[in-house]
Formats: C-alpha cells, sequence, structure tokens
C-alpha cells in the first residue's frame, strides 16, 4: 500500500485500557491513518459493521466478550469477514495463537507495545490486504473474461460451423461456370442444408417478367419451375424492396398478415412457411433465392437466413463470374479470329507485293546503271533514292513475311539443339561478324523441343542486334544458359551502345526504332519477331540496358523434351 493509500486507510482499534487507546489513537493518528476505538467487543462489533474499517486491532483479554469471540463473530459476518484483524496481547503461549489464527486473524502484536512495530505490521497487512482485493478484483475480472471467451468461443464454434457449411456449399456452386449448373447446384444444396420442401431461384428478366429457373422440391409437392409469378403477388413495388437487399420471411402463411391474393397464391403451390433473400449481381436485382417449407409453418432462425442470404451473395458472384467468362471467351474467339486473318492477310499482302515490287526494283537498278552520269546531278539523286526505297521496300516485305509465318507457318517442335542453333545463326552473320570484327562466345548449349528454323532466327536476330547497335569497342557477344524450375533462362549480352531503361519494353513492339535509320539500317521488325518466336515456344523475352553501356536480353523456352 503507497504512503497516499495509508493516510486514507481507517483502523479500529478495541481494547478495554483507556490508556493503550489513547496512546494508539495518538501514534495511529500522527502516521496519518484515520482512527476508531471501542473498549469492548459488543461495541467493536457495531462500528464494524457501520465504519467498515480497513483494518481492526483488538485486544484479547477484555471483560465481557473477550477479543477472541469478538474475532470469531467478526469472521461469521459477510460484511466484515474480509476484514483483517491483527490481535493485541500478553498472552505468549503458542496455543493461543494457533486459536487466533484459526479463527481468522492475520497476525499478533505481543504487549507491551513498540509502537514502530504496530505502526510496519499495520502497513504491511494494509498492503496485503489491498493486494488482496486488488487479486480478487482481478480474479473477478477473468471470471468475466472467461465467461466471455466461453461465449465468444461458442459463437466462433457457431461461425465456424457456418463457414465450413458455407464453404462446402460455396466450393460445390463454383465448381461449374455453366449458368445452368451453377442454378441447380445452388437449389439442391441449399435444400439439404435447410432441409426445406422447396428451393426456387426465381430470374427477373430485362424486360420485367420472371420465371422459376431453378428447383428443387420434395416428392409429393407441386413444381414451380418455369411458372411465372402473377404481377398481383409481386408488383413492382415488391421489386424495388427486393432490389435494396430486403430479406421476406414468413413463418406461418395462415396467421402472419399477408395479402388474400398471395395467400390464395402460395396455396396453390403447398406453401405454409417461406424464406426470400435477393440474389444481386452487380448491383442490379438478378433474381430471387426462395426457400419453401410445405408440411407445416417454419420459424426461420438467424442462422438460417444469414446462411441463405449469404448464399445468395456466393451465387450472384458465380453468376458474374460466368457471364464475365463467357464474354471473355467469346472475345477471345472473336481476337484469335481476327489475329488469324489479319496474319493471313499480312502474309498474302506482302507474299503478292513481292513481284511487282522485284520488277520496279529491277528496272530502276537498271535505270542506274544505264542513265548514271548522263544525265544531270538531281536525276541522279533521285534514280538512287528511287533505288533505296525500293530495297529497304522488299527487306521490310520480307521481314513481314517472316512475322506473319511465325504462328501459322512454322514447323512442328523436334527435339532441337540449341549449339547448333547458335552455330548456324553464326554462320548465317558470317560477313557481319567479319566485317566488325565481332566475337561471340557461347557453352555448351541444351537440347529441346523447339522449331529449328525459328530457334536459328532468333539467336541470329539477337545477335546481328548486338552488331548492329555496336559501339566504338570492338564487338563481344556473349551467350549464356541457366536452368529453372521448369525452363531455361538464356541470356544474349553484348556492348553495343545500349539503350534507355524506359524504353526497354517499346522495342519489342513491331516498326519501333530508338535510333536513326542512316546509322543504324533495319525495318524495326527483328525484335518483334524474337517475341512472337518466344512466345510461341511458351516463353518470355525481355532485356536489361542502360545507355552506352551494353544490353542484355534475356529469353526462357520450357524445357518439354529435354534430353
Amino acid at each position: 500500500m503507497s504512503e497516499d493509500t495509508a493516510k486514507t486507510a481507517t483502523i479500529l482499534v478495541v481494547d478495554d485500557t483507556p490508556t493503550n487507546l489513547d496512546v494508539l489513537f495518538d501514534f495511529l493518528n500522527n502516521a496519518g491513518f484515520k482512527v476508531l476505538f471501542a473498549e469492548d467487543g459488543e461495541s467493536a462489533l457495531e462500528k464494524a459493521q457501520y465504519a467498515d474499517p480497513d483494518l481492526i486491532l483488538l485486544d484479547i483479554l477484555m471483560p465481557g466478550m473477550d477479543g477472541f469471540e469478538t474475532c470469531r463473530r467478526l469472521k461469521q459476518q459477510e460484511t466484515t469477514a474480509a476484514i483483517p484483524v491483527i490481535f493485541l496481547t500478553a498472552l505468549t503461549e503458542t496455543t493461543d495463537k494457533v486459536k487466533g489464527l484459526a479463527l481468522g486473524a492475520v497476525d499478533f502484536i505481543t504487549k507491551p507495545l513498540q509502537y514502530e512495530e504496530v505502526l510496519a505490521r499495520v502497513k504491511t497487512h494494509l498492503r496485503l490486504q489491498s493486494l488482496t482485493q486488488l487479486l480478487q478484483a482481478q480474479n473477478m475480472q477473468l471470471e468475466r473474461e472467461v465467461q466471455e471467451r466461453t461465449e465468444a468461443e461458442a459463437a466462433l464454434q457457431r461461425q465456424n460451423q457456418r463457414s465450413h457449411l458455407f464453404a462446402d456449399v460455396t466450393l460445390k456452386i463454383r465448381q461449374s461456370l455453366q449458368i445452368d449448373d451453377i442454378l441447380q447446384t445452388a437449389v439442391t444444396e441449399v435444400k439439404t442444408i435447410l432441409q426445406a420442401d422447396r428451393v426456387l431461384i426465381y430470374r427477373l428478366w430485362p424486360d420485367g417478367t420472371g420465371s422459376g429457373v431453378a428447383e428443387a422440391v420434395q416428392p409429393g409437392f407441386p413444381q414451380v419451375l418455369g411458372m411465372v409469378f402473377p404481377q398481383e403477388v409481386f408488383p413492382i413495388e415488391s421489386k424495388e424492396l427486393y432490389r435494396r437487399g430486403r430479406i421476406r420471411s414468413l413463418v406461418d402463411v395462415a396467421q402472419d398478415h399477408v395479402a388474400p391474393c398471395l395467400v390464395d397464391f402460395l396455396r396453390q403451390l403447398a406453401v405454409q412457411a417461406k424464406l426470400v433473400v435477393p440474389i444481386l449481381a452487380q448491383g442490379d436485382l438478378w433474381g430471387l433465392l426462395i426457400a419453401h417449407q410445405c408440411a407445416g409453418p417454419r420459424q426461420w432462425t438467424v442462422f438460417e437466413t444469414e446462411l441463405l442470404q449469404q448464399l445468395a451473395d456466393q451465387i450472384a458472384i458465380a453468376l458474374t463470374q460466368a457471364q464475365l467468362l463467357e464474354q471473355e471467351t467469346l472475345q477471345r474467339q472473336e481476337l484469335a479470329r481476327s489475329n488469324a486473318e489479319l496474319q493471313q492477310f499480312a502474309y498474302i499482302a506482302s507474299h503478292d507485293l513481292q513481284e511487282p515490287l522485284r520488277m520496279v526494283t529491277s528496272y530502276l537498278q537498271l535505270l542506274e546503271r544505264r542513265y548514271k552520269g548522263q544525265l544531270d546531278a538531281d536525276a541522279d539523286d533521285f534514280i538512287q533514292f528511287a533505288v533505296d526505297g525500293a530495297l529497304r521496300m522488299r527487306t521490310l516485305i520480307n521481314d513481314l513475311l517472316t512475322y506473319s509465318r511465325i504462328g501459322t507457318r512454322g514447323h512442328a517442335f523436334e527435339l532441337t539443339s540449341c549449339t547448333a542453333a547458335v552455330e548456324q545463326a553464326i554462320a548465317n552473320l558470317k560477313l557481319a561478324i567479319d566485317e566488325s570484327g565481332a566475337v561471340v562466345t557461347y557453352p555448351d548449349l541444351p537440347q529441346l523441343q523447339a522449331d529449328p528454323t525459328q530457334l536459328i532466327q532468333l539467336f541470329q536476330n539477337l545477335i546481328g542486334n548486338g552488331i548492329k547497335f555496336r559501339g566504338e569497342a570492338p564487338v563481344r557477344i556473349a551467350i549464356a544458359v541457366s536452368q529453372m524450375e521448369d525452363a531455361w533462362l538464356f541470356s544474349v549480352q553484348d556492348n553495343g551502345i545500349g539503350l534507355d531503361p524506359q524504353y526497354a519494353d517499346q522495342i519489342f513492339v513491331i516498326f519501333q526504332r530508338l535510333n536513326n535509320r542512316t546509322h543504324y539500317p533495319g525495318t524495326g521488325i527483328g525484335l518483334a519477331v524474337c517475341k512472337k518466336i518466344v512466345e510461341r515456344h511458351g516463353g518470355k523475352i525481355w532485356v536489361e540496358a542502360e545507355l552506352n553501356q551494353g544490353s542484355t536480353f534475356y529469353f526462357t523456352i520450357s524445357q518439354g523434351g529435354m534430353t
């Protein structure tokens, strides 16, 4: 107990000797305690009742009711039983102390009194009493918390039961992305869970009409599948309420306040109780999930209502996903058809343009050889421009043909040596390698299932890219490979001019060029071809580069068929 607490404590001193009372009163009062006194046991019991002291100093040897009897009575009364009692006594026998402790006393102070000892023991037992009270309060708090936790655990157990049930049904509902399957699974599972006689999904159509589209019904009761609810039992006002999330529960059609027309309609369906929740898909009222009890009235529980509402939400999600999948499938089919037509058009257009362009190029070159120097300087320049343009056009058409053939006219995959593909690519680039003095290094490369022609094209384009976009230093190109979990990771590193990292994705887009055509010729199709080849092989391609610090192209190819 703190000093502040000690000053507020009340001590009842019980002694039949006035001198002892006066001395103890002065001493304890000066120590900051509030002091009460009594000269016999009877008055001590009375004061303890109304004053509720924090501690009692009780003399044992008193006329009439002695200290032992006084203590016994204090401990018998509920209001005073918890007050600590310290005996003041000249008795020194152990049996007396044992008797006092057995009656409930907490301590003994032997006379003649040493007042410092009295003060120390008083403070000690007041502190112990305070701690005891604190412990009791904590125990009560713990008991409340245990009770609350027990109730929470029971609620959690109910929630877990609902969650498991909900998860099982949700899984079954979402196992199919076919709308008819989703609806039939939903009504079947809900009927089983609720033990209802009928579960129905009523679809509301965009034109305002509706009909039962899925039903699970107990044998012997009428079927509602395909039925249209009459306007008078399902007016526009009801639809608006359901659109706002209304839940309708009828315990007993005969007793609840229900419109007569609805009572007649429900009787035709043998319905005596019903629970209706809206199915809201993307914020609109898609339909209703309805549970019917036909065998008799039924009190729908909160658990059942909440479960049905949650299942209606899951049905809405499943329906939305199914509709999105259906739309996405149609869009993919349309996109695939459009891409196929576009690739076919590019191939045919490029192929058909080759012959007239070849003729134009040939005649322009003939004009250049025959009349160069015979016309004025402008004419020579014009002819040269035309020849260069025709040659660029031929290169562009050839590249377009290559690009369009990747997805439609590629070869079947076969076990292909990547080492052989690199060697063939280097052989195809021999002239450019010799002119640039490039050095191409590569380790032993794996064998994998691939289109060999396209694999050669892939390495040839990436090596050629490193040669074309070279800097001042001698060209160095290093090919490396590492094995991933389910794919091979290749890299082609050069020491060329590099590129700004912000354009790292742009360079794989067809016709995209980052450099001047005069210094770095090309059509802007080569890396787009690489991307398309890698994607056909189930991989991806990307570049890591810095301006004037070279580039490293990475691509992955599946390990399928690896030896």
